[in-house]
């Protein structure tokens, strides 16, 4: 388009050619024999501005040269795709208003007001179809200028004409941005053109202080246009949904990179352990989530389970359980013949006691059907007396030892380990510490805020030392506030910088707890203290007001306030859940909706999953979203009700 608007000019193209439009240059290839008019978008060598202060290099990536043909691009290409590159000095283009005047600071301060005029420029013409731009005729020195005289004679633009093109009505009246919006420009560009245009007049509101803030918008705009470029439209403002990111993790890159080294380690033959301690909603569970995409990539197994504070009487039966989901995995991973093979494996291996193990992990009977009948010629009497603790850990890694391997490795995730005992945690010890090829990573994660010097987990971690078991230990904080404002920014679908004010906030309520972020955000919305502008396409808020109201700092209040203003149906069903641990089954939510007592379980469990407080998860189950949730339900029941709910 450029090259198309210059087809006039007088360009030597002996060398390769440089044609200047404003303040950019575009430089295209030495093409001989062909006029400037016939110049195509392909001549395009590169882009870059005039300006001093500020250099700019757009590029198509190499790797993407396979997606276009040599004939011209395909009907359904909405265009080519860019790599563009601002690269400025941020000292020298931070604006100090108190000093532009006439110094050469100053000079070069209006330096940058230009580049955002004229950034401003390039978005009006992209978005209205080269409309004119308006106010803008006192900015022609003769179209046959060549751009770098141009830049010089009019020393990169006087303030008063930047000032005129905001003109006086303020920012919503500026004719330029009326006019993209006639053109149906999405909200966002008209946002970011409005922020230019209030850098250029010193307007103050959220005007762009340096060059590097346009980019960094851009870049989002690129990125992640379902949420930061196109509108977001609803059929009234009180039914808008904010945008989390659910399963994004922020501001744990360094505790991410940690996890996954010690894994990598573990791959080559060496067990090991990794200890995440932090607040509850600090996102210990969601920092080992994200690794259990690569284990399961390399061939490994994951397994879990999470502890609470109901099933403590049953220390083993949560490990136990762990490795009787491991049977299911073997058998859908493995081929027939391999499963034979490792069927085989197993009975040779635990000759008469292979009936102990199948009454143990009933799953394994999956492996073969031979292993059913084994099973149900053990008595029980004798089960009871064979099955103490020491035999469970050993049978367990018996098995363990068969099915891992550096190539096949198992990572054990155990969750709240603040309500485990050492009984179940000498099993997690007896895996680690076994040098006879077990493969075992396991990750343990605790409040340690709700841990004791004498906890268990200090005797785990004192054993796995004397054992020479390489030991990591992490410890999440809340987020920074850098971090908490770009969670912010991406639920409320706007740039980071606008979101500042409103996650200052946030950050002094919640002291950066993830989980409580969210939360208040949220409370905030449902109090009307943030709300949809239907009009402004974007979330508005005041942050004086926020500031003024008496909103309290602790999530579990929180929580409960929301819960109680849910039906009967959904408190029901979370009160009832609440008694069945960290998850409950179908099969129990349809047993008690039989009964009348309990008929509005189901409709309730609908609502409570609609309501955002309860998922299925991977096993079919329901599960809350988080222990929080639960223990909010939990505490909707008075004390003198619990037992007999129980």
């Amino acid at each position: 388009e450029l090259l198309v608007r210059c087809q006039d000019n007088n360009v030597a193209l002996d060398d390769d050619a440089k044609i200047g439009i404003d303040n950019f240059a575009v430089c295209v290839y030495k093409k001989r024999g062909k006029s400037s008019s016939q110049q195509q978008s392909d001549d395009i060598r590169g882009v870059r501005m005039i300006s001093s202060g500020l250099s700019l290099s757009i590029e198509e990536p190499s790797y993407l040269s396979c997606l276009f043909e040599e004939g011209g691009e395909k009907d359904d290409q909405m265009g080519r795709y860019l790599e563009v590159e601002l690269d400025a000095e941020d000292a020298s283009l931070r604006i100090n208003k108190a000093d532009c005047h006439d110094s050469a600071e100053g000079k070069e301060v209006i330096s940058i007001y230009r580049c955002h005029y004229l950034f401003a420029k390039v978005l009006h013409e992209l978005f209205t179809h080269n409309e004119a731009f308006p106010d803008d005729s006192h900015h022609h020195h003769g179209d046959d200028e060549p751009a770098h005289k141009k830049a010089k004679k009019v020393s990169l633009l006087d303030r008063e004409g930047v000032v005129a093109a905001v003109g006086k009505t303020g920012s919503a009246g500026i004719p330029a941005i009326q006019q993209m919006q006639r053109w149906g420009a999405p909200a966002s560009i008209c946002r970011m053109m409005q922020n230019l245009l209030e850098s250029a007049a010193e307007t103050g509101g959220d005007a762009y202080t340096t060059v590097g803030e346009v980019g960094e918008d851009l870049h989002l705009l690129l990125f992640d246009p379902d949420r930061f470029l196109f509108d977001h439209e609803a059929q009234n403002a009180h039914n808008m949904q904010l945008l989390y990111r659910k399963e994004k993790l922020y501001g744990r890159d360094e505790e991410e990179n940690l996890i996954t080294d010690t894994f990598c380690r573990v791959t080559r033959g060496k067990s090991e352990a990794f200890f995440i301690g932090g607040f509850s909603g600090s996102g210990k569970s969601m920092l080992v989530d994200t690794l259990t995409v690569r284990v399961k990539n390399v061939g490994g197994y994951v397994i879990k389970h999470k502890f609470d504070a109901i099933s403590q009487d049953r220390p083993l039966s949560g490990v136990i359980s762990a490795v009787n989901q491991l049977c299911l995995m073997i058998k859908h991973r493995l081929t027939s013949k391999r499963l034979a093979a490792l069927s085989k494996q197993l009975k040779d291996d635990f000759g008469a006691d292979i009936g102990l193990l199948a009454r143990m992990l009933p799953n394994v009977c999956a492996l073969s059907p031979e292993f059913s009948s084994l099973a149900g010629e053990v008595e029980d009497g004798n089960t009871s007396d064979k099955m103490n603790a020491r035999s469970v850990s050993f049978t367990l890694l018996r098995f363990v030892r068969l099915v891992s391997s550096p190539k096949r490795p198992i990572m054990l995730f155990l969750d709240d380990l603040q309500w485990a005992d050492d009984t179940a945690l000498d099993v997690v010890h007896t895996f680690l510490s076994d040098t006879m090829g077990s493969c075992v990573f396991f990750v343990g994660t605790y409040r340690d805020n709700e841990v004791q010097i004498g906890h268990a987990i200090f005797d785990l971690l004192q054993k796995l030392e004397t054992s020479n078991v390489p030991t990591t230990k992490s410890s999440l904080t809340g987020l920074d506030r850098g971090d908490l404002n770009k969670m912010v920014s991406d639920a409320l679908g706007l740039y980071p910088r606008i979101c500042k004010s409103l996650s200052d906030i946030v950050f002094q309520k919640t002291k950066g707890n993830p989980f409580f972020v969210l939360e208040f955000i949220q409370s905030l919305q449902s109090r009307g203290l943030l709300q949809y502008d239907s009009c402004q396409k974007r979330w508005v808020w005041s942050a004086d007001t926020i500031r003024a109201e008496e909103i309290t700092d602790n999530v579990l209040h929180l929580l409960s306030t929301k819960l109680n203003q849910l039906s009967n149906e959904i408190q029901l069903l979370l009160k009832v859940m609440a008694c069945f641990g960290t998850c409950t089954n179908e099969s129990v939510i349809g047993y008690l909706s039989e009964s009348p007592e309990y008929a509005g379980v189901r409709n309730g469990l609908e609502g409570a999953i609609s309501e955002g407080f309860v998922e299925l998860n991977a096993e079919g189950s329901f599960k809350f979203v988080h222990d929080k949730v639960r223990e909010a339900a939990y505490n909707l029941t008075p004390d003198r009700d619990k037992k007999q709910l129980h």
